[in-house]
């Protein structure tokens, strides 16, 4: 076509353009429009470089990148000169004259995009140029939706501060079609990398805000939907992740200050092999430079030995995954709240911390079915929480596979219910730690041969308001010292015994104990317990062993029958009530009822 300027009768021709930014030319004449007052409708981007464009013009309005109505419209502002480095926002018109977009707000369809690939028929528009163009564009970046999805073969990596990208929901979908090898992430945010293993970030990336988009990285190895390193005030809102190849949501090394809400991931870990997460939250394990935390950090112990501090995750929707569903490390003030999660596969788990994580936690989670372990706490793991969980049961039938595993001190589990079908493993809950608290804990059914196993190293344990329900399973072994067991339920009629003590200094006090079996409770050489206040099913007995008779104390129970039910140390004896009421004192091991010396002259 002939290079023309631009005629009065063309100009009418493109009146009535559509929304994106074309004007309307009435009968006035065009040539009366003023640089200030109109800009110059042309029908395409693609048409601007067959026009030459009056002088007069300051700024193009076009209805179309290709072709009018095609979702590429867009203002576009006159340039002094060639820019430096012609990017796909810029048009160069027939008369040599360069322009820009000019719009805050830019449609990646005014970039090129078509979002028309079909991938069952494997046809459309390769829509790469046109994304990664959008991630150089230094303006806010709008994905509408479409019937189909935009076609990506590399990385989107976000890398300025203040990036703001946004689409329709579930309909802005972007499909990552990678090399074999694949490409990172579909949507990458980061900063530039420490010069030095133990430095801060090069630069940090600030501000990213992405909201409304659909990632779909078709299963792909070495595939994530969105993640990030060396960034702060990050925001990512009402996204859609499907057929994830690894993980949707990860962000790694020193990130801080990243809030996502309302995220929806069908399918993860999908990749064949796959060891990953639905969500993860990783930081570095080398040393951390203080100068990169402001605000009164002084010493690593402010920063609890992590990298990573206040990510927060709410409103979690994940329907299924290949191995596991949330894995943080190396991180501090990490919150998940109200996640919804289904079954795991393999050997994975719902919730990993692992290395040094402090000061987190999972709040209103639900979750399904599981091969291998719901809940597992590291040992460098402390003053974290799981709080109100609802989970299905354990499945698998690997020793590991245990429901709830806590090896960090300091850490509670409050308000939770599941079952455990797992007959391999040893216990359904098992806390190597101190000062580790649960409450109100529901085991629903348990099919190893304990609920609870706390060893030595659980100083401190605290058992409260729990309910444990299993058939020939024993409700708690503990051996550390000073454990408390209060205000429970356990319904375990056919175990061996309800509880068995071996450490010194516990409590066991105001339970209920079903179950009309002997052995009850049984307090294990070495160890000492208070036993008082609880309800045992009629025939029930606590048996003493070795000289623990003169290291506890026994009252105020009731069900409980047998010798020595209810006694007071009292220096190298016990003072206890025989059968006929008789107050005695015991100064060996019980034989009878009535074999101690009774007590002044009672009759």
């Amino acid at each position: 076509m002939a290079e023309t300027p631009l005629s009065r009768r063309r100009l009418l021709g493109y009146a009535g353009a559509g929304a994106t930014g074309a004007v309307l030319v009435g009968t006035e004449s065009a040539e009366a429009a003023t640089a200030d007052a109109a800009a110059l409708p042309v029908s395409s981007a693609a048409q601007v470089a067959r026009e030459h464009v009056p002088r007069k013009y300051r700024t193009l309005r076009t209805d179309g990148y290709s072709a009018p109505g095609d979702g590429g419209g867009a203002t576009y502002r006159r340039l002094a000169g060639a820019p430096d480095r012609p990017d796909r926002w810029h048009l160069r018109s027939a008369d040599g004259t360069w322009w820009e977009i000019a719009d805050d707000v830019v449609s990646v369809r005014a970039l090129g995009a078509r979002g028309d690939y079909d991938e069952e028929a494997g046809t459309g528009s390769d829509d790469t140029e046109a994304l990664l163009a959008a991630a150089r564009l230094d303006r806010v970046i709008y994905v509408p939706g479409t019937a189909r999805t935009y076609h990506c073969t590399e990385q989107i990596s976000l890398t300025r501060d203040g990036t703001t990208w946004y689409g329709d929901g579930h309909r802005s979908k972007i499909t990552l079609f990678s090399a074999e090898s694949g490409a990172g992430a579909l949507i990458g945010i980061h900063g530039d990398a420490p010069t030095t293993a133990a430095g801060p970030p090069a630069r940090t990336v600030r501000g990213v805000h992405v909201s409304g988009l659909h990632l779909d990285t078709r299963g792909t190895r070495n595939n994530n939907g969105l993640g990030g390193s060396f960034l702060a005030d990050v925001r990512v809102e009402n996204m859609t992740f499907s057929r994830i190849g690894r993980k949707a949501l990860t962000f790694q090394y020193h990130c801080r200050n990243v809030h996502c809400r309302d995220i929806t991931i069908h399918d993860t870990a999908t990749e064949p092999g796959s060891t990953f997460a639905a969500v993860s939250v990783e930081g570095l394990t080398a040393g951390v430079d203080l100068s990169y935390y402001p605000g009164g950090v002084s010493s690593t112990d402010d920063l609890l030995g992590a990298d990573m501090s206040n990510i927060t995750f709410a409103d979690v929707d994940c329907a299924s995954t290949g191995y596991n569903y949330i894995v943080v490390s190396n991180a501090y003030r990490v919150r998940f709240d109200n996640v919804d999660l289904g079954d795991t596969a393999g050997a994975g788990s719902f919730v990993i911390f692992t290395r040094r994580v402090r000061d987190s936690h999972v709040r209103g989670i639900r979750g399904g079915d599981t091969a291998r372990r719901m809940i597992f706490f590291d040992k460098d793991v402390s003053g974290c929480a799981v709080e109100d969980f609802r989970f299905g049961s354990t499945q698998g039938t690997a020793r590991d596979g245990r429901a709830i595993h806590c090896a960090g001190p300091g850490n509670r589990f409050t308000g939770g219910s599941f079952g455990h079908r797992n007959t391999a493993a040893p216990e359904a809950i098992l806390v190597s730690a101190a000062d580790v608290a649960l409450d109100g804990v529901e085991v629903r059914e348990c099919a190893a041969p304990l609920v609870l196993n706390g060893p030595p190293a659980a100083a401190g344990l605290m058992l409260t308001g729990s309910r444990f329900t299993a058939g020939s399973a024993s409700a708690f072994r503990v051996k550390g010292p000073g454990a408390i067991i209060q205000g429970n339920r356990f319904e375990t009629p056919d175990a061996p015994f309800v509880g068995r003590f071996e450490g010194p200094d516990a409590q066991c006090v105001g339970n209920h104990l079903a179950g009309t079996g002997e052995r009850r409770v049984i307090v294990m050489p070495g160890a000492s317990v208070l036993i008082a206040l609880n309800t045992f099913g009629a025939g029930s007995s606590i048996e003493f062993q070795g000289g623990t008779l003169y290291a506890g104390a026994c009252f105020a129970n009731t069900g409980v029958t047998g010798t020595g039910p209810n006694h007071l140390p009292l220096g190298g004896g016990a003072l206890h009530a025989d059968g006929s009421g008789l107050l005695r004192i015991k100064s060996s091991a019980f034989t009878s009822d009535t074999d101690g010396t009774v007590v002044g002259a009672q009759t």
